[in-house]
């Protein structure tokens, strides 16, 4: 973009400026002359005795002079660092004067910094384009104004109405996030709409992220998350989330972030009239129900092998155990709801279908002896890593008249009618480790099942991170 007209009226010999050759240029300092006339404050900036100057004082009418080149440091701020890299604007005009500062002092002031924005590349915002009581005091830390606590340009000066006609002059077909579907401080659920509306250039692609981390991406308009199907906020835990647009394009780029509250509902499978290490037989019917959220239908699960499923509230599932062997099954309830989430119950129960064989008589004169027993399922299993405090399970067959849990041989604990079940501490212990079920009949004899386990520390609980 051009400069706006500017007339150049060069300061003296150098007593009230620096001259440079090069210099960073990183900041703009709007300041208010505390009244005056523009030939008045020109040729006082000007005047070798003033030690002041400033780089460009700006007219009622919106004339431009300048008074510094922008090679060179002004002496505007009271600051000396802030001074080597920026440039200082005066604008005719009383700090406090409820009258403010004229239509035209704003305009051209905006062009022209427009202009310095386009050419030293300086971002359009209020830490970049300040005023002069945001200066930092160089010699008492917490003070500002510079060194003599200036207060211009004032409560009057219009900062929200000058960056917009900063950025309107300097980049004329910027993008601008309007509007998003989803509202600041908004409480979602489920799956939510969220898309965007743009105005001034044309964006070539939007991307959408959730707490700084890009999930989502379009180059079609309109654009909107996943396609326009929406975000789904199951996906995330229940609290404040942070959503960013992001909009580019040729004319450049544009942002706008929203904060929400997600509240969904937990989604979650209960079930009547069966529990764990139940025995079963024949046929079995289960009730369940989902709730937390609308279900798409529930099947059951039979060692990982779908045998029932039911698309339609109340949720009855049907299981013929005669089609699998009698002992431990993995059972396990499944539902999917509307929005993609899943529940899941699982459980392990006991078939037990044959009947009881008669025992064969002994020849005479050898002692009777009953059916031999079985240790058919534990709940430890081979290979398997533990922690904590491990709830051991055993499930047998036969005339069992006491199971003993041992750990690497020695004896953990002895019981004497079912359940079958202890709970061994491996809190202290660690590396590998032998268990044994052994069960044993009233004439002696004696079924075994090993399994060797490893022990490893417990997890450290997790902890959620601050959005």
């Amino acid at each position: 973009m051009k400069r706006p007209p500017v007339t150049w009226s060069p300061v003296g010999s150098g007593a009230n400026f620096t001259p440079v050759v090069n210099r960073k240029i990183t900041t703009i300092v709007i300041h208010a002359t505390e009244g005056g006339s523009l030939i008045g404050n020109v040729s006082w900036l000007t005047n070798d005795k003033a030690e002041a100057s400033s780089h460009y004082v700006i007219d009622r009418d919106g004339t431009i002079v300048q008074v510094v080149p922008l090679h060179d440091i002004a002496w505007h701020s009271g600051n000396r660092t802030v001074n080597d890299h920026s440039v200082g604007i005066e604008h005719l005009g009383d700090t406090y004067d409820p009258t403010g500062f004229t239509p035209a002092e704003y305009r051209s002031s905006a062009q022209l910094v427009a202009w310095l924005v386009r050419r030293y590349d300086i971002p359009v915002d209020r830490q970049h384009i300040i005023g002069h009581s945001q200066v930092p005091d160089p010699f008492h830390p917490g003070l500002f104004g510079g060194s003599d606590h200036h207060t211009d340009p004032g409560p009057y000066w219009k900062w929200g109405y000058y960056l917009k006609l900063v950025k309107k002059f300097a980049f004329p077909n910027t993008i601008e996030v309007s509007t998003t579907s989803l509202e600041q401080g908004e409480t979602v659920r489920g799956i939510v709409p969220w898309h965007i509306s743009l105005k001034g250039g044309a964006a070539s692609k939007v991307d959408f992220l959730v707490d700084g981390k890009e999930l989502w991406s379009d180059s079609i308009a309109p654009f909107g998350f996943a396609g326009g199907r929406g975000l789904n906020t199951t996906t995330l835990s229940n609290g404040p989330h942070v959503l960013t647009v992001r909009a580019t394009g040729k004319d450049g780029s544009s942002s706008q972030r929203t904060i929400i509250e997600v509240a969904n509902h937990v989604f979650a499978i209960t079930t009547s009239a069966i529990h764990p290490w139940q025995v079963l037989k024949g046929v079995v019917r289960v009730r369940a129900n989902a709730w937390g959220a609308s279900s798409t239908g529930i099947g059951l699960y039979v060692d990982h092998k779908i045998v029932s499923r039911d698309r339609k509230a109340p949720y009855t599932l049907w299981w013929n155990t005669r089609r699998v062997e009698d002992g431990a099954h993995a059972l396990a309830l499944v539902a999917e709801s509307a929005d993609g989430r899943v529940a899941r119950r699982s459980l392990t129960v006991v078939v037990r279908n044959a009947k009881p064989r008669a025992a064969a008589a002994p020849p005479a004169p050898a002692p009777k002896k009953s059916a031999p027993p079985r240790v058919v399922s534990e709940t430890v299993a081979d290979g398997q890593s533990v922690s904590g405090v491990v709830d051991w399970r055993a499930h047998t067959l036969g005339p069992v008249a006491r199971v003993v849990f041992l750990v690497d041989g020695s004896t953990l604990a002895t019981q004497t009618r079912e359940p079958w079940q202890v709970s061994w501490d491996a809190t202290a212990l660690s590396g590998t480790h032998v268990l044994e079920v052994r069960a044993y009949t009233r004439d002696g004899q004696v079924a075994s099942r090993k399994a060797t386990v490893t022990v490893s520390p417990p997890a450290a609980a997790s902890t959620s991170p601050t959005p």
